[in-house]
């Protein structure tokens, strides 16, 4: 799915209504596909009540709520903000529907006593071009009408393109802000509703045809993609039944050390789990001692220590088993030692161009001791920071990195070359050609320790079959989440997974994937 700003939209449909596919047209083709949504993804048995307000949003809710009512299912349309004279009022009405003026506050009683347990609420008050602060009287409405919606367990809330009062450029939102369980977005997603606070309120995302076929027809921007079920299920790789281990390639992981050893377990066993033929992973001795049995799969080079690190001397080791490489992961639980930074720069030295690299972890942290490191990595890196690690490679502020993730991401892909992956809620890769690629899942079942290891081994285990950088990273973050999500489901709660539920997840997350094409992007928790 394509990510707009709100400018950007509307110089799409400009250009679209330039070419004779008119406003009036695209409001209708809105409100029809929002219909036949509910009608067949909904339990609609409980009745449809549509929360309008006076712009194109509230249009679009009529048209819908007029679409149901002619297929007989019962509706209910509460005026938010007048509408004066508009025929699409009229022509709901003559369908059968019928409409309650709830504008300064008039008949929240009778809004209360419609929400019946399973109802659908389509919120139609405000639209995309809402700038904050809502003033009164709208905003005390909407936090009284907020309030009754609350207070209905059972009741679904569909936004029609966007929550109301979520501003669709920053993502803030106000506080009175009706959180949505799905959000139909038209034409494209705006880029508020995949940044923080808003991604909160927004639920499931879904894509309604309004009859723009091609964003790229009407505008050149390069625009973000959001990657979903469908994006995942065309990239990835087919497997062939006359495959063997050599064709699904082999990932070097470089990982562990005495006091992480769990590091190589989690990368190297997600880089199995992610389809990869072979990992070999090359760590210290007690590493290898203390996993050995836990990681039956894996085969083991055991490289020499120095005062508890690596000994930069073990690269010779590794230039021996290099050349039956596929793909490499470097740095998860190595540690900080000084030696370690001494390890990183020779093995640098010696890693062919060619082979597809992944840093993560303390590997990133060291970089930074290698004097001019852009210029030492190969040409097809990823670098894997959570906020943390940007902040040490790039020198910026946390708050600042967090408050422009996707600039800041791009920007250092450009000028690093190299792929970055900005891990956290909602993640957000760039390419060095300036490409942006915007994971929406935002899920605290993924904020556990070793999590990150187990991203790392998935992309490293798909770069290993030969998926390009681009798609190894959308994928591998794609797959990691959904694995974090079916292990929350399994456990019951977002509290007590572990790195490793969300490892066992991987081969539930891969089999979603491949048995449907539904564009899933999940409720958060």
């Amino acid at each position: 799915m394509k990510v707009v700003s709100v400018k950007q939209m509307q110089a799409v449909e400009r250009s679209a209504d330039a070419d004779g596919l008119s406003y009036e047209k695209m409001m209708r083709n809105a409100g029809g596909s929002s219909a036949t949504w509910l009608q067949s993804n909904l339990p609609l048995g409980k009745g449809v009540v549509g929360l309008i307000g006076s712009g194109n949003n509230g249009g679009d809710t009529i048209i819908a709520l007029a679409y149901l009512t002619q297929r007989g299912i019962r509706t209910l349309g509460f005026l938010v903000k007048p509408r004066p004279d508009d025929p699409l009022l009229d022509e709901y009405i003559q369908s059968g529907g019928s409409i309650i003026d709830m504008s300064e506050g008039k008949n929240l009683d009778m809004c209360q006593a419609s929400l019946l347990p399973g109802v659908i609420i389509l919120d139609g008050i405000l639209g995309t071009g809402v700038k904050l602060p809502l003033r009164d009287p709208l905003r005390e409405i909407m936090s009284k009408v907020k309030t009754i919606i609350e207070k209905q367990p059972n009741a679904c809330v569909v936004a029609i393109d966007c929550p109301s009062g979520l501003d669709c450029d920053t993502g803030d939102v106000s506080e009175a802000t009706i959180a949505a369980d799905v959000t139909l977005c038209m034409a494209a997603v705006k880029q508020g509703l995949l940044k923080h606070p808003g991604r909160s309120k927004v639920g499931k995302i879904h894509l309604m045809d309004i009859g723009i076929r091609r964003i790229s027809d009407h505008i050149r921007d390069q625009l973000p993609e959001m990657i979903d079920n469908a994006f995942a299920s065309s990239h990835i790789l087919n497997r062939p039944d006359d495959g063997h281990k050599g064709t699904f390639g082999t990932c070097l992981v470089l990982a562990g050390s005495q006091n992480f050893t769990g590091a190589a377990y989690l990368a190297g066993k997600a880089a199995y789990l992610a389809g990869c033929g072979l990992v070999h992973i090359a760590t210290l001795e007690k590493v290898q001692q203390a996993l050995a049995g836990a990681l039956v799969e894996a085969v083991w080079t055991i490289l020499p220590s120095l005062n508890g690190g690596y000994d930069p001397e073990g690269t010779v080791k590794i230039k021996s088993i290099i050349k039956n490489t596929d793909s490499i992961v470097i740095g998860p639980g190595w540690g900080l030692n000084k030696e370690n930074a001494a390890f990183l720069e020779r093995l640098l030295a010696i890693l062919p161009k060619d082979i597809p690299t992944l840093i993560d972890a303390d590997g990133l942290k060291l970089l930074k001791q290698i004097k001019d490191w852009r210029t030492k990595l190969p040409e097809n890196t990823v670098l894997t920071p959570h906020p943390g690690e940007m902040s040490e490679l790039s020198g910026m502020g946390i708050d600042e990195i967090q408050n422009n993730r996707w600039e800041v991401t791009r920007k250092y892909a450009e000028e690093w070359q190299a792929t970055v992956v900005l891990k956290g809620a909602v993640t957000v890769m760039a390419t060095p050609a300036g490409d942006i690629f915007i994971n929406p899942i935002s899920d605290p079942s993924l904020a556990t320790a070793g999590s990150g290891d187990v991203l790392s081994g998935v992309i490293g285990g798909l770069l290993a079959q030969g998926l390009i950088m681009r798609d190894a990273v959308t994928l591998g973050t794609w797959f990691h989440g959904q694995a974090g999500k079916i292990a929350r489901d399994k456990t019951g709660t977002d509290v007590s997974v572990t790195a490793v539920e969300i490892l066992n997840c991987l081969g539930p997350a891969f089999a979603k994937t491949n048995e449907t094409s539904v564009q899933d992007v999940s409720p958060i928790s």
